[in-house]
């Protein structure tokens, strides 16, 4: 009876752990997607950012406007080809990024600071939906927060906020 016990033990671990490396790595394919758009950010290649949003994907952007939440919708198409002209000098830095996944649904929560051409112009919270497809993670809702107040400062840049601000259609 004790080697059934200890066998039953052995065999509820092993698939815990399979379980776990499986979760990590689908977890690892997400934020590889995540980070994609990043990269292709600061690359200027709308392309590579184009290439981990699925067809029917929507941007959203809630800002607070005399203390009241306001919201925004862009096409996705029109934000990837502002990508493509920004030339290389947009940089959104993510940071402490939590991501949740069930079956074929992912959920990241995604902290970022926005600098343009070098300085930090706002900063908030990415929240990023992705559905399993095939193999790759595509992003169907992208909704983030923007301020331009305590933004945290990952490249430790300094001097603040620019006058200058991003508008979104």
């Amino acid at each position: 009876m004790r080697r059934v016990t200890v066998m039953i033990a052995l065999c509820t671990m092993l698939v815990a752990e399979t379980k776990t490396a499986a979760g990590q790595s689908q977890e690892a394919k997400v934020m590889a997607a995540i980070q994609q758009v990043f990269d292709g950010m600061r690359a200027a290649d709308p392309v590579m950012v184009a290439a981990v949003f699925a067809d029917n994907a929507r941007f959203a952007v809630v800002r607070s406007r005399d203390g009241l939440p306001e919201i925004s919708t862009q096409s996705v198409a029109e934000w990837i080809g502002a990508i493509g002209e920004s030339g290389g000098n947009w940089d959104e830095q993510v940071y402490d990024v939590d991501i949740q996944i069930d079956e074929n649904v992912a959920s990241a929560w995604v902290p970022y600071t926005f600098y343009l051409e070098g300085l930090i112009s706002h900063c908030g919270v990415n929240s990023i939906e992705l559905l399993l497809n095939g193999d790759n993670w595509e992003i169907t809702q992208l909704s983030d927060t923007r301020r331009s107040e305590d933004c945290p400062d990952p490249l430790g840049i300094g001097d603040g906020i620019i006058e200058r601000r991003m508008s979104v259609a």
